[in-house]
């Protein structure tokens, strides 16, 4: 199998919780990695972070695969992310930014690539000049909208060049409505119509949705702890698009994508504590409930 690779910024990420604040390894490329480790799926990174960036973060990103040696630029600060679960609607912010990701440097890239900025990282020559076979994308960094001051906020978004050239689109349920101005299974069909050929929308521990060649399927979420959502739907593009690009079946890449992302809310921080057989058992599981409709 040839490698994956993922486009978009690792950050550090403040999390801010009823019980205080704490300060760890986040961004997308992160979660994937960890997943893809997991599978034995060889993953190529890119992203920037600054000469800021602790040794020992790098070190735990080399543990999964994830080898940042040739993306550190010294002069730029890394991207660092702000997360409140204070308030039942999640809150977003940044304390620093990262240098974009520019066309030059994805020249080369594989040619199955997952597409997932965390906050307007990739401009749009950088996209046009993405030409990845098969790909995935995770557009939450796209529908975000930086304010002075460190604020974030959501906004509507839509490329229809980039989105017709797209086999795997997974979002949240706001996420697909800034993308595709509808909600739910009407949002899915109009990006389907588009031409993505398996839209995505994730519904927390209500499981997710998915609309594709053969009609619509109902994916339940594996019943698990949760203990930190973050990063869950990282891991859930990782685990379907890795099975997705082996060539299986959608409702086998949707399970795997609902167990992976098991795997990291179970846990504080990118850290998974089960193995591969395991991870693979929760899959079943999850394909056992899986609801195909008309």
């Amino acid at each position: 199998m040839e490698p994956i690779a993922v486009i978009g910024h690792v950050a550090i990420d403040r999390i801010i919780t009823n019980d205080g604040e704490r300060q760890q390894l986040g961004g997308p490329p992160t979660y994937v990695s960890l997943i893809t480790h997991l599978l034995d799926v060889r993953l190529k990174v890119v992203t920037k972070v600054g000469g800021d960036f602790p040794d020992e973060y790098a070190s735990d990103l080399a543990a999964s695969g994830l080898d940042i040696r040739d993306s550190i630029v010294q002069s730029a600060k890394t991207t660092r992310f702000v997360l409140d679960y204070t308030d039942p609607e999640r809150g977003l912010g940044y304390d620093s930014l990262c240098t974009p990701i520019e066309p030059e440097d994805i020249e080369g890239l594989s040619d199955v690539t997952i597409l997932a900025p965390i906050v307007q990282e990739i401009p749009v020559e950088t996209l046009q000049a993405l030409k990845s076979r098969v790909l995935a994308l995770d557009p939450q960094g796209f529908v975000r909208r930086l304010e002075p001051g460190g604020k974030i906020y959501l906004q509507p978004w839509h490329d229809s060049d980039l989105l017709r050239r797209v086999s795997v689109f997974k979002a949240s349920e706001r996420e697909l409505h800034l993308v595709s101005g509808e909600w739910g299974w009407e949002g899915l069909d109009k990006l389907f119509g588009l031409g993505v050929r398996v839209a995505i929308e994730t519904r927390g521990d209500e499981g997710s949705r998915i609309r594709y060649e053969r009609g619509r399927m109902i994916v339940p979420a594996y019943a698990g702890e949760m203990v930190d959502p973050t990063g869950a739907g990282d891991a859930f593009i990782a685990g379907f698009f890795a099975a997705y690009s082996s060539g299986e079946d959608v409702e086998w890449c949707a399970a795997l994508g609902s167990a992976a992302a098991s795997a990291i809310v179970e846990t504080v921080g990118p850290i998974i504590k089960i193995g591969r057989s395991e991870l693979f058992e929760r899959a079943e599981k999850v394909r056992e409930g899986v609801r195909r409709l008309s």
